[in-house]
């Protein structure tokens, strides 16, 4: 009786925190581009090329609802305090040389506005269970928040004219991915670039941090029932 309802207690803790930890359907997040193209069947990349003439910008083309939809099906979003606002920045658009991150053309969200919060959404077509990314911020060096729609949530630094590389991989598809500045100082951009998408390998992933979370935990509680015995379930 004693080892059923060590049973019971054990497998309801387990499944709470399962519960607890469904929301996301993180594998692994990478800070290297190509450990992410090793995990993943890459199925395109936009590098937003083209889009903007030499030394300027689109303008205010893409700063609506609509936004910018690319070749690949992603479709991405900016967002300016609470106006649209997205446009592509070529790398000698001036000022010079603070668009210039060493990859040519980047996607931005921002303005000469005081508004505050800046983000852009790329809204994922259906079965997208990797994404990486390089992003990058004008006018303040400051903290990138990426989140996706399964709830994982990534925060990185940025630093002066310099991208930093996020990749994601997940066990179920995702439909969109967040990358904003909370918070941000006035006169603050984010960017991005070399946006790829494609399709994790889950069938040799790499074991989530909650998924050992779990796993201790059920340790943990068996040596702790085993220990304490009678004085804790009759």
């Amino acid at each position: 009786m004693r080892f059923l309802s060590r049973t019971a207690i054990l497998t309801g803790i387990i499944l709470l925190a399962s519960q607890t930890a469904r929301a996301t359907t993180l594998i692994q997040i990478y800070s290297d581009l190509t450990s992410w193209q090793a995990a993943v069947a890459e199925l395109g990349v936009d590098t937003f090329e083209g889009l903007a003439p030499s030394g300027g910008t689109t303008g205010t083309k893409y700063s609506n609802a609509v936004g910018y939809l690319d070749a690949e099906g992603v479709d991405f979003t900016g967002l300016w305090g609470q106006s649209y606002f997205l446009m592509v920045e070529d790398a000698l658009a001036s000022p010079q040389p603070y668009y210039n991150f060493g990859s040519g053309a980047s996607l931005s969200s921002g303005s000469s506005s005081a508004s505050a919060a800046p983000s852009i959404v790329a809204t994922l077509p259906a079965g997208i269970t990797a994404i990486s990314l390089d992003v990058m911020t004008f006018g303040n060096n400051v903290p990138v928040t990426l989140t996706a729609s399964d709830t994982t949530t990534d925060t990185v630094s940025t630093t002066l004219r310099t991208q930093t590389f996020v990749g994601f991989t997940f066990s179920a598809p995702i439909s969109w991915l967040s990358v904003s500045i909370p918070g941000a100082p006035s006169f603050t951009s984010v960017l991005l670039d070399n946006c790829a998408i494609g399709a994790a390998d889950v069938d040799n992933p790499v074991p989530e941090p909650v998924t050992l979370l779990l796993v201790g935990m059920g340790l943990l509680m068996m040596a702790l029932i085993g220990r304490t015995g009678p004085r804790l379930l009759p």
